[in-house]
């Protein structure tokens, strides 16, 4: 979570802690009516950051054009969230993207798919010191968002440009200094916490940030020394319990999601700047 971000937040509960998370998620999320599956309310939950509070609120109105009503409710803990979906106390959850979803679903033997892409948050490599990735000095110090389901973002980066060399055929999600096998300058990737990378430039030579993270701290993306590939983006979803991707209520919240306001409310909670990209 990210960001923003519960979906870019760190997974470090335990696998005893996310099971007492799913067992208990009936009485942590409260607010959420109950009802059948054949009802026409979507139970839904999302993080309480604000690109996600806005877009679900014109979600709701959308999602009510198409006969269903949205009951949502805004939580912080990413695996909480999904927790919440695991337990069927949620249809769907509004949080991460999908490296995260896979390594949650990994981690603790999860069932949960995308039901659907949402928007894409691009990420980059940024710089207070150089001008160009390849002014990077020998003994750079590069920092990279610690949680596993981000850590390899600046590893592709840096080998996509060039300085360093990764093992063949190496799991983006397991990757780590080990995974380099070639580094002629001995560029050293440093993991800290989100809230901690846009402070960490002062003093790193490069650093990630995600497009939405650097708007926040008034950092304009086209001054990133690298960006991320398309290729190896990773889109904000929206997740479901696997076998509910294609039912009538989850193909009306995609319906409702994928339209005209909520592009134009992507461009509005970034004021009026096309920071994060629909990813339909």
């Amino acid at each position: 979570m990210k960001r923003h971000t519960p979906h870019r937040s760190i997974l470090t509960s335990s696998l005893l802690a996310l099971s007492l998370l799913i067992v208990s998620a009936c009485s942590q999320v409260t607010g959420l009516s109950s009802g059948g599956s054949d009802d026409k309310t979507i139970k839904f939950v999302s993080t309480n950051i604000a690109l996600y509070e806005d877009t679900t609120k014109v979600l709701a109105d959308e999602v009510a054009k198409h006969g269903y009503k949205l009951d949502y409710k805004f939580i912080t803990d990413g695996p909480e969230l999904n927790a919440a979906v695991e337990s069927g106390e949620a249809d769907a959850t509004y949080h991460q993207h999908q490296a995260y979803l896979d390594y949650y679903d990994r981690q603790f033997d999860g069932h949960l798919v995308a039901a659907f892409d949402a928007f894409v948050d691009p990420s980059g490599l940024f710089s207070k010191k150089w001008k160009s990735i390849q002014d990077l000095p020998n003994g750079a110090l590069v920092t990279a968002h610690v949680d596993p389901s981000n850590y390899y973002r600046p590893f592709l980066m840096l080998a996509d440009a060039g300085l360093i060399k990764l093992r063949p055929g190496v799991d983006p999600l397991s990757i780590t200094e080990k995974d380099i096998v070639e580094n002629p300058r001995n560029i050293k990737i440093q993991g800290l916490d989100y809230a901690l990378l846009p402070k960490a430039l002062d003093d790193a030579d490069a650093g990630f940030l995600y497009g939405s993270q650097a708007a926040d701290i008034g950092i304009d993306f086209s001054t990133a020394l690298v960006t991320e590939t398309k290729q190896n983006q990773s889109p904000d979803v929206i997740a479901v319990k696997d076998g509910q991707q294609n039912s009538e209520k989850i193909q009306a919240l995609k319906e409702a999601y994928q339209s005209d306001a909520i592009k134009e409310q992507l461009v509005k909670s970034f004021g009026g700047k096309q920071v994060v990209l629909p990813a339909w």
